[in-house]
């Protein structure tokens, strides 16, 4: 028997305190005219995700579009054409340096790197506010 694909796998949403996230899987998937694996539309709360991806490619895609709305979610929105943001660095920037490292091992849960890499933003956002009160 097959294991499914880890696209097949996937929750048909998750939430995340203030919105609720929907996940499309959709074939030709494509941003601004060019194709791509995976966007995140903040406007209807939908991570659309490329149906012909293998698991290989769908893990760090998954954690990539994943981190864009954990970024969002401590106030660390912006694209990069935005630079004036409370970070030098975009959500983009700092989303692929966040979703890039745990896909060393692609076996990794990931579940728990989404579970990690929100308490690390969590600690962000806390720190850039100067605490909890």
């Amino acid at each position: 028997m097959k294991k499914p694909s880890l696209l097949e796998r996937l929750p048909d949403s998750f939430n995340v305190g203030w919105a609720e996230f929907k996940f499309i899987i959709k074939k030709e998937l494509k941003s601004g005219g060019e194709e791509c694996y995976g966007t995140t539309d903040f406007n209807t709360n939908v991570i659309t995700l490329d149906k012909d991806m293998n698991d290989a490619v769908a893990h760090p895609t998954i954690l990539h579009e994943v981190c864009h709305v954990l970024m969002e979610t401590q106030g660390l929105g912006g694209s990069e054409h935005d630079r004036d943001g409370a970070l030098v660095s975009t959500n983009e920037i700092v989303t692929e340096a966040c979703s890039s490292t745990p896909t060393v091992d692609r076996n990794i849960n990931v579940m728990l790197v989404i579970a990690i890499i929100a308490f690390i933003i969590l600690t962000i956002g806390i720190l850039m506010t100067g605490g909890i009160e």
